[in-house]
């Protein structure tokens, strides 16, 4: 069930209804219970991926207690099995040439459970106190708020946490207003600029420049606004529920460089990968190749993201030129000279939302086709549709300095509950009324 759809806000309030209610000693059977449900209603046949990944942290964490540090490679391993089938197996045989393809669908959200669990065995591997119960292991995996699409957690963000679960009226009213901007942020910006954007995507060639250029600066805004909303009304809710998540995105469009962008976009990805990749590539590459683990694990984040060549060649690509920010000290230059800071933002904005025309096209012969056209220069004409765009676009940038969840929550506790619960209650329940209309997945689904 999607968070912006009404089946999700009778399930939520369902569940603070039980937590509230039921003894607390229940609240991580009921917690593992309704996040199954919560998984079971997109499809009830990856259950047992989810139950897999559920006995598999289980059983590693149990075996690493006892402290055998070659078990790591293996549960890794294993971990990575079922991502490496289900996501990558085709893409495999087609680069190899093979003419066959499994017919299995993605199970949803595989790519976020395999990295937290990567993590769970990583940290418990070095933890000094190792013991953890198999049902703060079963609900760090499966809690519903962050299942499909993050934040990606650490074990020591979440499972103390897990003893502290509670529903109070203070953090229903501390977290409705964020709730309710992740819901105006995907149902009337992003879900509006993806009908007029997924077309041109579809085919360029049959589009002319003004569109084109329109449609990479709406994307770069939807994909923003989209996703910071999934992550938003997640910290919300794990919020009303106790929990508390750390930000994803921190004004990412305010970055004066790819380096510091990745710094402030999906914030759990980009520290997951310097964690877990890039630091254990630097001890292996020392000072004999000191640039090529930002190139390689950009190279990761990009395969990560999708099983296609295209995602790929878009971190290969950052990765280069994040390797050329590092190696002239890019950023020590704008620091030195802040007059230059606004310029760098917005060649930075430029090339990112050029960049993102090669992650959103479906492959590099489509994007190829949108880059040729995009640098076809032919006359300016803006219609309606590229009004409403660009005006969807404009409002989210002058409002992306205060769009964080730390602002948002602090200038919202300012307006008394008795006035800001039923407005943020009205505004959810009419943007879940015009996403049920049609309902928009929500775009890292896919990931």
């Amino acid at each position: 069930m999607l968070f912006q759809l009404p089946s999700f806000l009778i399930f939520f309030i369902s569940v603070l209804i039980i937590i509230r209610w039921c003894p607390d000693r229940w609240n991580k059977f009921i917690l593992i219970l309704c996040s199954i449900i919560f998984y079971a209603f997109w499809n009830t046949h990856y259950i047992g991926i989810l139950v897999f990944y559920m006995i598999i942290g289980s059983m590693a964490c149990y075996l690493l207690r006892y402290s055998i540090k070659r078990q790591i490679v293996f549960w890794i391993i294993v971990i990575l099995l079922p991502l490496i089938f289900f996501k990558y197996t085709n893409f495999i045989l087609q680069s190899l040439g093979i003419d066959y393809r499994l017919h299995t669908g993605l199970p949803l959200g595989i790519s976020f459970i395999t990295f937290t669990l990567i993590s769970l065995v990583v940290d418990r591997s070095h933890a000094i106190e190792k013991k953890t119960s198999w049902l703060d292991i079963a609900l760090y995996i499966s809690f519903f708020p962050h299942l499909i699409a993050g934040p990606i957690l650490r074990s020591h963000q979440l499972i103390p946490q897990l003893k502290c679960i509670k529903v109070t009226k203070d953090s229903i009213i501390y977290n409705i207003p964020l709730f309710a901007v992740g819901m105006i942020k995907k149902v009337l910006i992003a879900d509006q600029l993806a009908s007029y954007i997924d077309p041109i995507f579809l085919a360029p060639q049959n589009y002319h420049t003004y569109d084109l250029v329109i449609a990479a600066v709406g994307f770069t805004i939807q994909i923003y606004c989209d996703f910071s909303a999934y992550s938003d009304m997640a910290i919300a809710t794990a919020g009303m529920l106790g929990i508390r998540f750390p930000e994803n995105f921190h004004s990412p469009y305010l970055a004066y460089s790819l380096t510091e962008t990745w710094k402030r976009w999906h914030m759990t990805l980009s520290f997951w990968l310097r964690d877990y990749v890039f630091i254990p590539l630097v001890r292996y590459c020392r000072n004999s190749l000191r640039y090529l683990p930002i190139f390689l694990t950009m190279l990761i984040s990009g395969l990560w993201h999708g099983a296609s060549w295209n995602f790929v060649l878009w971190g290969g690509i950052q990765g280069g030129i994040m390797m050329f920010e590092s190696y002239i000290g890019y950023a020590k230059l704008i620091n030195r000279y802040p007059y230059l800071k606004p310029i760098s933002i917005a060649l930075n904005f430029f090339l990112w939302s050029t960049l993102l025309i090669l992650f959103r096209c479906s492959s590099i012969s489509v994007a190829t086709d949108y880059y040729h056209q995009l640098f076809y220069i032919n006359e300016f004409q803006i219609d309606s549709m590229h009004w409403e765009v660009i005006s969807l676009s404009l409002i989210t940038l002058l409002l992306h300095n205060i769009d964080r969840v730390n602002e948002i929550r602090h200038y919202f506790s300012k307006v008394t509950p008795v006035l800001i619960v039923p407005i943020a209650s009205i505004v959810i329940l009419g943007c879940a009324m015009v996403a049920a209309q049609r309902p928009e997945s929500f775009y890292y689904f896919d990931f």
